[in-house]
């Protein structure tokens, strides 16, 4: 009688991993229904969750009288083993959240930013890391992964950020060195951008869809790609920065015939003002007062929306021609107040490319960022975890300050 040969070890670790992944997904299922997702027979199901049980990644309960489960016990992946953090560097606020392994925001917070020096942006970047962790009940002991959004170009090999845009004193930095030094664990960098990108792809208009572009229009300007179904960085990390696209003068370092973004917008009111004598805007033409008095009918203000729809068509169109994407999704400050003037774009767009994609009006909010950075983050903090704590053979290893 010959043994039976074991399971290859990978194979096993795969499965495991499968389960885990399958519980995260889909929440608390029976044995059998965990056996029919992931197409594994009943006798190695119950080994598989008898060893991630024995490691701590999931626990077993018996269902409430009311639940539907409740004539047999479920299984259901812990959520809390470990969580991750996200970080958003913005010139105006950084932003942090926490999130569990199931990809839940536990708590976030946005602490105002008071000076853009390096010194005072990590002060801040502190008080907002701390009281993000308090607010959810965690420490930098229970955090596996790091995720820091910036604006900027981002050479992942290194961890340095160049062109870093509205906050000049980021540029040339090696921020993921910076990060590692004042928190602990080396963090994943990302272009901002791409972080919104990440998060359209995984919660927002792009789920589902293999071909995309993020025109991000706000404080600047930029944009993201999904390409393939994968998010497109280029060969520098250099790729969807839009801003330059040399339109009008190549040498005109501000783009001022064609840039939307809110550095412009005033200085566009400002050079339409004078052939609009009745009008409920005066200086310094915030962003927000011109929207506002534009929905309101205000017609200084609509001229000049009028024109901004003008300029995102232009790059919606610029990003099409290149890329031939399905969709273009608006995003930033300026972008996702883009609804009441959304059909002057669509139609610009389409005279101007043969193959006009779908645009959009990102519905995330200022929350994008960080749900892009916690869902790159959390599939670090599963990976982590499920290596570090847990062994296919189902013995437990410790975990660098694990609870």
């Amino acid at each position: 009688m010959h043994a039976t040969p074991a399971v290859p070890s990978l194979i096993r670790e795969l499965n495991e991993r499968s389960v885990l992944d399958t519980l995260r997904a889909n929440g608390a299922l029976h044995a059998a229904e965990i056996a029919r997702h992931i197409g594994l027979s009943k006798p190695t199901t119950a080994d598989i969750l008898r060893s991630l049980s024995d490691s701590g990644l999931i626990q077993e309960y018996s269902p409430g009288e009311e639940d539907s489960k409740r004539a047999r016990s479920v299984y259901e992946a812990i959520s809390d083993v470990k969580v991750s953090l996200g970080i958003d560097i913005g010139s105006r606020f950084i932003r942090a959240a926490v999130g569990d392994l199931n990809q839940q925001m536990r708590s976030q917070i946005s602490v105002p930013v008071t000076s853009l020096s390096l010194k005072d942006l990590t002060k801040v970047m502190h008080k907002a890391v701390e009281s993000v962790l308090k607010d959810s009940g965690y420490s930098m002991k229970d955090v596996a992964a790091i995720v820091v959004g910036t604006p900027g170009v981002i050479d992942h090999s290194t961890g340095v950020v160049s062109i870093a845009g509205t906050i000049n004193s980021l540029d040339g930095v090696n921020l993921a060195a910076h990060v590692e030094r004042e928190f602990g664990i080396r963090p994943t960098l990302e272009n901002d951008i791409n972080l919104v990108t990440a998060a359209e792809q995984s919660a927002g208009h792009g789920q589902g869809i293999d071909n995309f572009a993020v025109l991000s229009v706000g404080s600047g300007l930029g944009s993201g790609l999904v390409l393939n179904g994968q998010l497109h960085r280029g060969h520098r990390g250099a790729a969807g920065e839009i801003f330059y696209v040399p339109f009008g003068d190549p040498r005109d370092a501000h783009r001022s015939a064609t840039n939307p973004s809110g550095d412009r917008i005033a200085e566009i009111t400002r050079g339409l003002s004078k052939d609009f004598k009745k009008t409920v805007l005066t200086e310094p033409y915030s962003t927000v007062d011109i929207l506002d008095a534009a929905k309101s009918g205000d017609e200084l203000a609509k001229a000049v929306v009028a024109l901004e729809a003008e300029r995102i068509a232009l790059y919606v169109a610029a990003i099409s021609a290149v890329t031939d994407v399905e969709l273009v999704v608006l995003s930033g400050g300026i972008g996702r107040q883009a609804s009441f003037f959304i059909d002057p774009i669509k139609k610009l767009v389409s005279e101007i490319v043969p193959f006009p994609p779908r645009i959009e009006v990102s519905t995330l909010g200022d929350t994008g960022i960080l749900v892009g950075a916690l869902n790159i983050a959390t599939q670090q903090a599963c990976d982590r975890v499920f290596h570090d704590i847990h062994k296919p053979a189902g013995t437990v290893r410790g975990l660098a300050g694990s609870m």
